[in-house]
């Protein structure tokens, strides 16, 4: 006997239609979850084929974002809201707003996915978020206006860069006290890890450098960087370092193996996010003040195009999803 299905309206089937054709876009690529901050969205662009693929709505200000891969999810920091918005990164929808009662900028995830930690821009604290149960929540002490936070490769520390007391605070995961703090340049704001995970990153904002300090030994070097510097993006190689600088309007292309700026790349206004997509070795930059997504490509160092995206677009932390 030929069993059929039920008949569908026209509207409905072409509604799943297009939900199965974003769902296959959506693993195209790589995903960069773009924050606009002056429309309260967060832009989701396929690198590969630079295509914002669904804008969605989060809290108020979006800022930050944290990727947790095995989780499926993506979480927002939304500054004015005090909140953070959990999107599923298979529909690309927001499914939750977990309260933090903090301004929340930056946020950083564990390696193993368990804590979510959002720094309060308007103290001197970060919440730890328990994922499976974001109502469990625990805060503890950092400098003056916590910034960039990010999670060592053992998952054995939290750094967070403090830009109005311009160091470091070092915190074992486990107690959430303080193991060290680490005096850097003027207004340190974001953080980056090399490859290796034996070098934390740190961007001194009013200083225009970049601190390169040992996550176990605590030892420094600093290198120059361009006019007001916001993010620092790393080349899977360790080789280069890539470096939006906000009032120049580039980014500084650093060779690490010597210190020196080899080039300056011109991007859109105000460059903040910025991050290394590993897939399609290009360089993923937001822009501010033009509302735009600057793409560079490693090979060439050069602009290949550029991406209209909602308000005062930002992208504070680690952006990119990596495709399965």
């Amino acid at each position: 006997m030929l069993i059929t299905q039920p008949f569908k309206p026209l509207q409905a089937r072409l509604s799943g239609l297009l939900l199965l054709a974003c769902s296959l876009h959506a693993v195209a690529g790589n995903l960069a979850y773009i924050t606009n901050q002056g429309s309260d969205t967060v832009s989701v662009l396929d690198t590969q084929t630079l295509q914002i693929i669904q804008t969605i709505a989060v809290g108020k200000a979006p800022v930050g974002v944290a990727i947790a891969a095995k989780q499926q999810r993506v979480y927002i920091s939304n500054a004015n809201s005090q909140s953070v918005s959990v999107i599923n990164s298979n529909t690309q929808q927001k499914i939750e707003d977990i309260p933090v009662h903090v301004q929340a900028v930056g946020i950083a995830l564990s390696r193993d996915e368990n804590t979510l930690y959002v720094a309060d821009w308007g103290g001197e604290q970060v919440v730890a978020i328990d994922t499976a149960h974001p109502d469990r929540q625990k805060t503890f002490k950092a400098g003056k206006t916590p910034s960039g936070l990010l999670v060592s490769a053992d998952n054995k520390k939290l750094f967070i860069a403090n830009r109005d007391s311009n160091d470091v605070t070092v915190v074992d995961t486990k107690t959430l006290k303080t193991l060290a703090q680490i005096p850097v340049g003027l207004h340190p704001f974001a953080l980056s890890l090399s490859p290796d995970g034996h070098t934390l990153f740190v961007v001194n904002v009013v200083s225009n450098t970049l601190t390169l300090l040992n996550v176990d030994t605590y030892q420094s070097s600093t290198l120059k960087t361009g006019q007001h510097p916001y993010g620092v993006a790393i080349s899977p190689d360790s080789r280069w370092a890539y470096v939006s600088n906000n009032h120049a309007e580039n980014v500084s292309l650093i060779d690490l193996s010597n210190g020196k700026t080899v080039k300056t790349i011109a991007v859109g206004e105000f460059p903040e996010g910025i991050e290394y997509d590993k897939t399609t070795n290009q360089i993923i930059v937001a822009n501010w003040g033009s509302d735009t997504v600057s793409v560079i490509d490693a090979r060439t160092n050069q602009v290949t195009h550029t991406i209209a995206s909602p308000k005062l677009c930002r992208s504070f932390g680690q952006f990119i999803l990596q495709a399965k």
